[in-house]
């Protein structure tokens, strides 16, 4: 659209389109995790089998500078390295930025 054609619209729409503008850069800017950027990308997100891991070495592969978490459970709920559970029973490991988009929260530990 012309600049020429904005202005022809009226004075308040011509003032609000360079606030829209620095909106979007402003929300581009921040930084995402993996999860999120591959949502925005249209792959298949979340914590779907492709962000569960067996080992947290996979883990801390796929997402490297990430704290790896244990999830644990149907209830959203993940351990940090160090909690007294971690790694035991049934679960997987995950990163942290991924499992916090998935609505995942801390368990404690």
């Amino acid at each position: 659209m012309k600049l020429s054609s904005i202005l022809s619209l009226g004075p308040t729409l011509a003032l609000l389109v360079p606030v829209v503008l620095s909106m979007q850069t402003t929300a581009s800017a921040q930084p995402t995790s993996p999860s999120a950027t591959n949502e925005r990308q249209g792959a298949t997100t979340g914590l779907g089998s492709s962000h569960r891991f067996r080992t947290a070495d996979d883990a801390a592969n796929h997402c490297p500078g990430d704290t790896v978490v244990w999830l644990t459970g149907s209830k959203l709920i993940y351990l940090l390295p160090g909690a007294a559970k971690y790694g035991e029973g049934s679960g997987a490991y995950a990163c942290r930025l991924e499992a916090d988009d998935a609505g995942f929260h801390n368990g404690g530990g």
